[in-house]
Formats: structure tokens, C-alpha cells, sequence
């Protein structure tokens, strides 16, 4: 993989980024143009690799079409991954059902019914839509994942084509602090944010954390790119922790100290990880950070040490209580945010195990019950131990998100199902005169066995 292609294509996106701030038509052009590069591939049947890297690409591009007011409706990054892998899959002739995501999204369908039969259409049609399109997409990502094998390169270029997006995010919130005046107080700044949503800005410059910290850990990679990934690992982080939303960085925390306990088997592996770490750790505490705390005049400090949950708390007892009420199907899909003004404010549900609990009442406890065992499944997958760090790094971060931010954006679903592909080594060319034999990996456990149910003929 070149250093100097993968640098143009990330550095490209920033006039991109910035372009589509200015003139928003060129935001909705992006949207409408990467579905129907994706949706060209998929239909070949034959560039599913291709096909993943456009799904990575979407999912890193929500926000932008969002913050720059393109002309898609708000779920449009949860539909057209489902549309691309749908279309990949039956062109490939991959379509299954397997047991855990489908009996997943069918346990949620009895509480939409009592959303549709209790409100008007229109508005049943928007608590689907906000809700249901989630776990749809999740549930489509594990299929599509599931089975699919990347090499390292492929993975490299998956996480490339996520990671592209997510720095043009950063040239229109550095864009913002350049025009705006931003002051920091004590709770998460939309100004810092690109003028966006911080929780979810946050959230996803958390995610672009673990991908290039991922990419880092390739003992493989070009120098010239992990110095290019570490820089984007303390540019993301430093962007997250401005927005004064603490859960991205939470988050991202989280997930690498996750994949590097697991990578640390070996003795080379060990030490290759923890230069790594000590690396990070010194340039973020000694250096990144005094220089943000000096700022924002002190109020970084005091935002990270007030351990508030700002309401969280409260919305997930409300959810208790009122699953409590309708133990059985739960309240109906959409519907509790009004029920929960009972017990706290009206808000959104932010925890999305909660929500299931509340809207679907013990159907919901089941289907959360089924994301920990395909999460679980997806670790005992993984047949070499990089592939089972990654594989629990992702499952980690996509469940910390949707404790915290529920499911409003596509990235929880993206992720989530991400971890259940095949991370495979790299064939090596043939030398001359020497027919080079199939990379042998480990074959799946019982457990895994056990989960995936009788294997699919061709």
C-alpha cells in the first residue's frame, strides 16, 4: 500500500469536507455519488471487498452530510448501507439467514405492530424509521460480514476508506473554531463540534481513534504510515475531547486498551504494543493535553472530572419502570420517550439495551440478550489472535456506543457487524516453479459451531 496514495486520498478530503460546508448541493452530490459507486460494485457480484470499503466509507461520511445540511433525509447512512450490502449479497449469491441477527430483528417487529395500530401512520412511519433502522442495519451487517474474508491489505484499505471521511470532519470543525468564538463551559460544545451534535461528533472521532491505532498495531505497515495513523490517533483524540463530550474518548480508551491486552500473546507482539502505548500515553498526558487544558482555560479539566452522567441515569430507570408496566411486548417502538416524562424528562432514549427493555418489553431482553451472544460469537470466530483483538476491540466500542448514544448513528451497526468478518494473512506470490498452497487458519470452535448452526451448501 503506497504511503504517498493513501495520503492524498486522506488529504483530499479536506477541501472536500470544507467545499461541502460551503455549498451544500456538493454535500448531497457526495451522498447520492458514493451509494452509487457502492451499488455499481455490489451489483458485479464479484467486488465484495470493494463493497466493504464503501459501506466503511458511508458510515464515516453520516456526519458530514448531516453537519453540512445535504439533501438526504437523516437516515439516509442507515438505509444505504442496508440497500449496498443487501444488493452484494444477492449478487453474490451470499444471502443466508442466519439464527442469531435474524431471530434478532424478528423479536423486534411485535412491538412496531402496537406502534402502528395506536398512532397515525406518519407518525408510526417516523418512530420505524428512527428506532427500527438501526438494528436493521445491524443485523444486515452481521450477515454480510459473516463469512466474508479480508486480507490484511483489504482490512488496511476498509479502514482507509472509514478513516478519509472522518478527517474532513475535522477541517470543518477546525474551520469553526477559525470563524466562531468558542467558549467552553461545563457541559459539550456544539461550536466545538463543527456546529453538529457533540455526542455524536465525539463518537465518531472516537471510532476514527481505534481505527488508526489499529492500523498503528500492523507490524507490517510502512513507517511512513504508522507515523501518518499515530498522528491521526492524537488529532482525533484531540478533536473528541474539545467537543467536551466525554464519551468518544471514553469510548475509544476503552476499545484499544481492549485490543492491545489481547495482542500482547507474544513476546515481539508484547513489546511492539507497548512502545505503542507508552508512546501514546506520553504524548497525550505530557504534551497534548496541558496545551488543551491551557486552551480552554482550565474548563477541559473540570469538564473530565465531573463524572455526571447528564441524565443518563435517570432515562434508563425510567426505561425499567416502564417495561415494569409492559413486561410482555413493552410499550411500542417510538413511544416511551413520551411515557418516560413520567418518571424524568422526555428525552430520546441514549442507552439502546434500555430501550429494547422499555419498547419491547421481554422480546427486547432477549434481542439484547442475542447482540452480547453474536458479539461473544464474533471474538471465538476469529481464527489468528490479531483478528480476535480486532474483533473484540470493535464489538467493545460498538456496544459502549450504544450504552451511551443508543443508535442514532449508522457506526454502532457498522462496526458491530464488521467484527464478525474473517481477518486472513496476506497470500504471498509464488515464487517460479512452485504452486503456492491455501492459508491454513484454525478452524472454528464448538461454541462457534453451535451458533452458526449446520453449514450452508454451495
Amino acid at each position: 500500500m503506497s504511503w504517498v496514495a493513501v495520503a492524498l486520498f486522506i488529504g483530499l478530503h479536506l477541501p472536500l469536507a470544507l467545499l461541502m460546508k460551503f455549498v451544500p448541493a456538493v454535500g448531497t452530490l457526495h451522498a447520492l455519488a458514493a451509494l452509487a459507486i457502492g451499488i455499481k460494485w455490489a451489483w458485479s457480484g464479484r467486488e465484495v471487498a470493494k463493497v466493504s470499503y464503501v459501506g466503511a466509507y458511508i458510515t464515516g461520511s453520516e456526519i458530514i452530510w448531516r453537519a453540512v445540511g445535504a439533501s438526504v433525509f437523516w437516515e439516509y447512512g442507515k438505509y444505504a448501507l442496508v440497500l449496498l450490502f443487501v444488493v452484494a449479497l444477492v449478487r453474490s449469491h451470499r444471502l443466508r439467514f442466519p439464527p442469531l441477527p435474524t431471530l434478532y430483528f424478528l423479536l423486534l417487529i411485535p412491538a412496531a405492530l402496537i406502534t402502528v395500530v395506536q398512532v397515525s401512520l406518519s407518525e408510526a412511519r417516523n418512530m420505524l424509521s428512527f428506532n427500527l433502522s438501526g438494528p436493521l442495519a445491524l443485523a444486515v451487517s452481521v450477515v454480510f460480514f459473516r463469512g466474508l474474508k479480508l486480507s490484511r491489505r483489504q482490512f488496511l484499505r476498509l479502514m482507509v476508506g472509514f478513516i478519509a471521511p472522518i478527517v474532513g470532519m475535522v477541517a470543518i470543525i477546525l474551520l469553526g473554531f477559525a470563524t466562531t468564538e468558542v467558549t467552553f463551559g461545563h457541559e459539550s460544545s456544539a461550536a466545538a463540534s463543527g456546529g453538529f451534535g457533540a455526542n455524536q461528533v465525539s463518537a465518531l472521532l472516537g471510532m476514527g481513534c481505534v481505527a488508526a491505532f489499529l492500523c498503528v498495531l500492523d507490524n507490517k505497515l510502512r513507517w511512513e504510515l504508522k507515523v501518518l495513523f499515530f498522528g491521526l490517533v492524537l488529532e482525533f483524540a484531540m478533536q473528541s475531547a474539545l467537543t467536551f463530550s466525554r464519551a468518544g474518548v471514553y469510548y475509544a480508551a476503552t476499545s484499544i486498551t481492549i485490543a492491545c491486552l489481547l495482542l500482547m500473546k507474544h513476546l515481539r507482539a508484547a513489546l511492539q504494543v507497548s512502545v505503542a502505548l507508552v508512546l501514546l500515553f506520553l504524548l497525550a498526558y505530557y504534551v497534548v493535553y496541558p496545551r488543551l487544558d491551557e486552551f480552554t482555560g482550565g474548563a477541559l479539566s473540570a469538564r473530565f472530572e465531573n463524572t455526571h452522567l447528564t441524565g443518563r441515569a435517570e432515562i434508563m430507570d425510567a426505561d425499567l419502570k416502564i417495561m415494569e408496566e409492559h413486561p410482555i411486548f413493552g410499550i411500542g417502538v417510538g413511544q416511551a420517550m413520551h411515557e418516560r416524562a413520567r418518571f424524568f424528562k422526555g428525552f430520546a432514549a441514549h442507552t439502546e439495551f434500555t430501550r429494547l427493555l422499555s419498547e419491547h418489553g421481554s422480546l427486547g431482553c432477549v434481542a439484547a440478550l442475542l447482540l452480547v451472544v453474536m458479539g461473544i460469537r464474533n471474538v471465538l470466530a476469529a481464527v489468528t489472535n490479531r483478528g480476535r483483538a480486532v474483533a473484540a476491540s470493535l464489538v467493545t466500542y460498538s456496544f459502549c456506543f450504544m450504552t451511551g448514544n443508543g443508535m442514532r448513528m449508522v457506526l454502532p451497526a457498522f462496526v458491530f457487524g464488521l467484527a464478525a468478518v474473517t481477518l486472513v494473512p496476506d497470500q504471498r506470490p509464488a515464487r517460479r516453479g512452485h504452486v503456492s498452497g491455501p492459508v491454513r487458519l484454525a478452524r472454528p470452535n464448538r461454541i462457534v459451531r453451535a451458533l452458526d448452526g449446520p453449514p450452508h451448501r454451495a
